[in-house]
């Protein structure tokens, strides 16, 4: 009987815990590729209905060796540890921007089809997200 007293006293005592913010993506896309091993880049606008600013901090794709956070300062490529979004914010990830690099497909990239990935965030949450595959 205590155990179950004692349970919704943990839970409250976690929410603090819980993720607060609500990251949401729209018109994700990725570059077709010619082969397998040409590098391609993942645009998308991201959306953070949270209260509190959250970072892109990790991205990864069961159809690639490596996903890589990029982003473009005076015509070169940075490699990012992180994408802020502000609260109740927007980022946009396009060309010229902010990108995701994808490094080493499993496959060649075709128009039309879908690439699965993986966003992660900084106050633990996950997004699943089905880019377009399109052409240059």
């Amino acid at each position: 009987m205590q155990a179950i007293l004692k349970t919704p006293l943990i839970l409250t005592a976690l929410l603090p815990f819980c993720v607060s913010a609500k990251i949401s993506v729209e018109n994700a896309t990725v570059f077709a590729t010619q082969s397998p091993d040409e590098p391609s880049a993942i645009f998308m606008n991201l959306h953070n209905d949270g209260k509190e600013p959250v970072n892109l901090a990790f991205a990864q794709s069961t159809r690639a060796a490596r996903l890589e956070l990029h982003g473009t300062q005076h015509g070169k490529m940075l490699t990012l540890s992180g994408i802020e979004i502000p609260a109740n914010g927007n980022v946009q990830l396009k060309r010229g921007g902010l990108h995701i690099m994808v490094f080493e497909a499993a496959k060649t990239l075709r128009a039309g089809e879908k690439f699965p990935l993986e966003l992660m965030f900084d106050n633990g949450e996950r997004v699943e997200v089905e880019a377009n595959v399109v052409g240059h």
